[in-house]
């Protein structure tokens, strides 16, 4: 079973430029719109595809999705550890747990929010 990770424990390990992949697994769209900088978008239906094509199966993973109540990220985490992968973690909470404790996020949302404070 995947192991949680909370929003501190991401942030830490991005700040430290730890080497894992993080994966926003929201449809493209939403992923233009906000994402966790650096994270890449595999959707979780095509996860199974690209991760065999795209990911080792040494690395270390991070997979997120939009809230703590959505499943997909808990989806995607199993689906990762059913095709082999060993080093998965389920970021606890998403994108809204990853704002709501203050961290910054990219896309072209993130960036009208930028400009509207800059006002």
């Amino acid at each position: 079973m995947a192991r949680l990770m909370s929003s501190t424990e991401l942030q830490q390990r991005i700040a430290e430029g730890e080497d894992f992949v993080l994966i926003d697994i929201l449809n493209p769209e939403d992923y233009q719109r906000e994402h966790i900088p650096g994270a890449i978008n595999i959707p979780v239906e095509s996860l199974k595809e690209r991760a065999r094509k795209d990911l080792g199966k040494n690395q270390r993973i991070v997979v997120y999705g939009d809230s703590h109540d959505a499943e997909a990220s808990n989806r995607a985490a199993k689906i990762l550890e059913e095709l082999g992968f060993r080093k998965v973690s389920d970021f606890d909470g998403g994108l809204d747990a990853w704002k709501n404790a203050g961290f910054l996020t990219e896309g072209s949302e993130a960036e009208i929010v930028g400009e509207v404070t800059r006002l």
